[in-house]
């Protein structure tokens, strides 16, 4: 039975998740998922998503664990503002999350992300990272044309963030490298991890992790 709140470890943790939020808000308001194992939150945001899945060459979500003080169950998402006002109502010092009333269904919400078989591929630098998600930020902000409508922005942003970064010794998207600056993943001295799974590529590190799907075309 799903759970009807969340009991986190200290408020450094709400602090946490609300960070991850207002990161993600800016990138792509279109809800969050929050799956609960035991006393593991996974907390999975949009970060590229096409407008029909099946669409572009990559989705890519960004992904945080947060830990809990008791165990509980969940798998629902619900729109950011939501999940951002209940966790304001709860204070400085409250660690009980009280779940939102009404639940969101994004289509991006039904990817069934792999959950093992992943297989290590090599790593790259944060500052690597840092200085691709700059260059196509910077792309991206050149091509946009004045007053572009949400399609034209959807489709040169998936454009950019699909080409792949230079000087890597394993095939990673620009995309990559923009969620894991914007979700801010990123230390100046870090080290992030690389693993593939089928169609799937993360990149991981202590701060979090991003999950990109490549559709068939590219395999």
């Amino acid at each position: 039975m799903a759970s009807d709140s969340l009991v986190f470890e200290d408020s450094n943790s709400v602090s946490d998740l609300a960070n991850f939020l207002s990161r993600a808000k800016a990138i792509e308001d279109d809800g969050a998922l929050l799956t609960v194992r035991g006393t593991a939150l996974a907390v999975y945001v949009p970060v590229l998503v096409p407008a029909q899945l099946g669409q572009g060459d990559y989705t890519i979500l960004g992904m945080r664990v947060h830990r809990l003080a008791k165990e509980a169950q969940s798998n629902a998402c619900y729109s950011i503002a939501a999940i951002q006002d209940r966790l304001a109502r709860m204070g400085q010092t409250n660690t009980e999350f009280i779940f939102p009333p009404v639940e969101e269904n994004p289509v991006w919400a039904g990817i069934t992300v792999p959950m093992s078989g992943w297989v290590e591929a090599g790593s790259v630098a944060d500052t690597e990272l840092a200085a691709a998600a700059q260059s196509g930020i910077d792309a991206v902000a050149k091509a946009l044309p004045e007053n572009p409508g949400k399609p034209v922005v959807a489709q040169i942003r998936q454009r950019i963030w699909s080409a792949e970064m230079e000087n890597t010794k394993v095939s990673l998207p620009l995309g990559a490298a923009f969620a894991m600056h914007a979700l801010g993943f990123l230390s100046s001295d870090g080290q992030s991890r690389i693993l593939l799974q089928g169609n799937w590529i993360r990149v991981s590190n202590g701060l979090g992790h991003v999950l990109l799907r490549r559709s068939a075309s590219l395999l």
